[in-house]
């Protein structure tokens, strides 16, 4: 039980803390993605507050979901066990390769706005500022992309773990 939490309390860990470094970014790109997009959770327009706030705000609970369901992969049943420390490799490539994910999503949002392929629709359109539109659609693309490549890559991991660990018990079954 106390490698379980420990694996919980883990990825809700790793979870802020890609939250808090993606949105110190993105907050940087737009501004108005925070302030005009969402609704206020704090009482700042400071970049690294929004930043701090949005990084922990949504990122808990997706930590939560993925720590349970990796506790649950890595712990559960007869075969070995593993515990939080082989997990913590796989948990930065998978935030790595959300970052990447983000990456390039905000720049092909940022590229396809700035050709006229993608636009602000009303009422953002007129909320945000004509020169910032590429930026929120980039930062907008981020945020999808990061979340969209956190769930599928979160949802591998946990099928690796858990097929991984009936694999090493087959091998160490006595014929």
């Amino acid at each position: 039980m106390k490698q379980a939490t420990t694996i919980i309390l883990l990825c809700i860990a790793a979870a802020v803390l890609y939250g808090i470094i993606h949105n110190q970014i993105t907050v940087r790109i737009s501004l108005e993605y925070f302030t005009i997009g969402h609704r206020e959770i704090i009482n700042s327009t400071s970049p690294t507050l929004l930043g701090i706030a949005w990084g922990i705000h949504p990122n808990w609970w997706v930590g939560l979901s993925l720590g349970i369901l990796l506790a649950a992969a890595a712990r559960a049943g007869k075969w070995p066990k593993r515990n939080a420390r082989s997990l913590i490799k796989p948990l930065l490539l998978l935030f790595l390769i959300s970052g990447a994910a983000a990456g390039t999503a905000g720049i092909f949002g940022y590229r396809l706005t700035g050709s006229g392929t993608l636009a602000l629709y009303e009422p953002l359109a007129s909320a945000v500022p004509a020169g910032g539109h590429a930026a929120y659609i980039s930062a907008l693309w981020m945020h999808t992309a990061s979340y969209t490549a956190g769930t599928m890559g979160g949802l591998i991991l946990t099928l690796f773990v858990f097929t991984g660990r009936i694999r090493a018990g087959k091998i160490n079954l006595p014929n």
